[in-house]
């Protein structure tokens, strides 16, 4: 998918302007050099997910078992739809090791998909609450994976059923179905897009803004008013390849982890190589009389195996 995104044309750079003056051209030249020179400097934005997911479907691979331990962190975020009194003081911390299977789940969501596969916890969950030690019971659900795109990570989704027991004061987790979101990338995904980041900023930074520097540079020594404004046809479509430059620099970072994530690559079915995820959300569904809601219920992370003590947080 990243492909694409390499392919930059050297005309873009090297430009050699026909353009023919007439009267009107220069005053309207006049008045585009009054706007690039308000342009604002160079920016590169945070990179943000958000995708619906759909069903893998069959799955292929030498791993067919993988355990991770999911952090759960249950308690008020903001958007929340979840009651007003609901963990407006605590939060509840709560490990739950899984094991991500390749084989069908029993059951099926339409959030997730029909054809999920199954995940299931391979041990009880418990955490410490002002009482002491506390179990939850949780029992398996199933889990499926968007593709990546051009301009998006893959997005991993999947449901546990939990029952009574998650309680921490004014934090709970409601029985029933609690789905996990995130994004993730294999091994080969993080290492051609570092790749074609790095090309790119090498060719904005070697050749486009550089050849854009002199450009304005020839633009503002020009005094003849005819090559003044083929200098400044130059320096707008230098403008412009630099924009698509950095359009494509955003794109990757968009389909790439955030920079100062750290994630634990990991085994995980269906997957060459090894998997990592991001920090994700964790909401509930509710019907309404108009259709179903998804409540914000917290965040969660996740690492591979099934290492980790207990939280009391």
């Amino acid at each position: 998918i990243y492909s694409t995104l390499l392919q930059t044309e050297t005309s873009e750079i090297k430009i050699k302007s026909t353009a023919v003056l007439t009267g009107t051209m220069y005053l309207f030249s006049l008045l585009l050099l009054l706007l690039l020179s308000q342009s604002n400097p160079l920016l590169l934005p945070r990179p943000c997910f958000a995708r619906p997911v759909t069903s893998l479907g069959s799955v292929t691979t030498t791993t067919s078992s993988a355990q991770w331990r999911i952090l759960m962190n249950v308690g008020r975020e903001e958007g929340t739809w979840m009651p007003k009194e609901w963990a407006k003081t605590s939060r509840l911390v709560l490990p739950v090791v899984v094991n991500f299977e390749a084989s069908p789940s029993p059951s099926s969501d339409v959030l997730i998909g029909r054809s999920s596969l199954l995940v299931s916890p391979s041990r009880p969950a418990t955490f410490v609450s002002d009482a002491g030690e506390r179990t939850v019971p949780v029992s398996a659900g199933g889990w499926s994976v968007q593709p990546p795109t051009s301009s998006d990570p893959a997005i991993l989704r999947f449901w546990l059923e939990f029952g009574e027991g998650g309680v921490k004061r004014d934090a709970s987790i409601p029985p029933g179905r609690v789905y996990f979101t995130a994004a993730g990338w294999m091994d080969a995904e993080v290492e051609a897009g570092e790749k074609a980041r790095s090309e790119l900023l090498r060719f904005l930074e070697g050749e486009v803004l550089k050849d854009l520097k002199e450009a304005r540079e020839e633009f503002h020594s020009e005094r003849n008013p005819i090559k003044k404004v083929l200098k400044l046809n130059e320096l707008t479509k230098l403008t412009t390849a630099r924009d698509s430059t950095v359009a494509k620099l955003r794109t990757i970072d968009r389909t790439l982890p955030k920079r100062n994530d750290v994630l634990t690559p990991g085994p995980f079915p269906g997957v060459e190589g090894r998997f990592r995820m991001a920090g994700g959300g964790l909401s509930v569904r509710r019907e309404k009389a108009l259709g179903a809601e998804y409540h914000i219920l917290g965040t969660w992370s996740a690492t591979p195996g099934g290492g980790g003590g207990e939280e009391s947080a």
